[in-house]
């Protein structure tokens, strides 16, 4: 056999053996994949008691008034929205990917329930940075800069997607340290119940199945 057809033989075991080698790879990462936590299970934040008992604690007091501005200048005082409808806060985190997880289902109920409910988003950074995740994310209601942790300490929501229900009169109905179907499903009856109407009946399906919170705020 002439040296040049030695060499196509070798070239062709070794072409064999790469993609053998390949093909083991890819396996590997599929495997990786396919056992990997799914989110829907497996919370990223699992919300513990301490933060359940925190949380129930905050019902039937009144809401610490604020007033904190848009992304545009303008300034939104928590009472006066409160006179018109229920107050619905959904704390968020700049960069969170749980804020960014959860933000489909405030979007349904926000542009379920219209004006008859006030969602306000209180993220913690400056106006550009409320305008991107509001532009990017298609948020329906008003993002509020909240430029230091006074505002998450005075509801102790240490975390994003903290979740707090305030009532006409000023009073919180309900704080959730997290989201989940579950609660999904019971933020949309008590948003019902408040206005005297019908439910969203959000789709839920891809919510996870456990309570989920989110990254901590620096409250420091």
């Amino acid at each position: 056999m002439s040296p040049l057809g030695r060499i196509g033989i070798a070239l062709s075991f070794l072409l064999l053996a790469t993609s053998g080698i390949l093909a083991w790879l890819v396996s590997q990462q599929s495997r990786a994949r396919s056992s990997a936590p799914n989110l829907l299970d497996q919370p990223r934040h699992p919300v513990t008691e301490p933060m359940w008992q925190k949380a129930r604690a905050v019902a039937g007091k009144e809401a610490p008034n604020f007033t904190l501005k848009t992304p545009d200048g303008k300034t939104v005082t928590l009472l006066d929205e409160c006179r018109k409808r229920p107050v619905i806060l959904v704390f968020t985190k700049d960069g969170c990917p749980c804020s960014i997880e959860a933000q489909p289902f405030f979007n349904q109920l926000s542009q379920g329930y219209g004006d008859k409910a006030a969602f306000l988003g209180v993220i913690d950074g400056q106006s550009h940075v409320a305008s991107k995740y509001h532009d990017d994310l298609k948020v329906p209601y008003r993002m509020l800069l909240a430029d230091n942790g006074d505002i998450f300490k005075s509801f102790d929501a240490t975390q994003s997607v903290y979740t707090t229900l305030i009532a006409p009169d000023g009073k919180v109905l309900k704080q959730w340290p997290g989201y989940n179907r579950a609660m999904l499903v019971e933020l949309d009856e008590l948003i019902a119940k408040a206005i005297g109407g019908k439910s969203v009946q959000l789709d839920t399906t891809m919510a996870p199945e456990k309570m989920n919170s989110g990254c901590a705020f620096a409250l420091d």
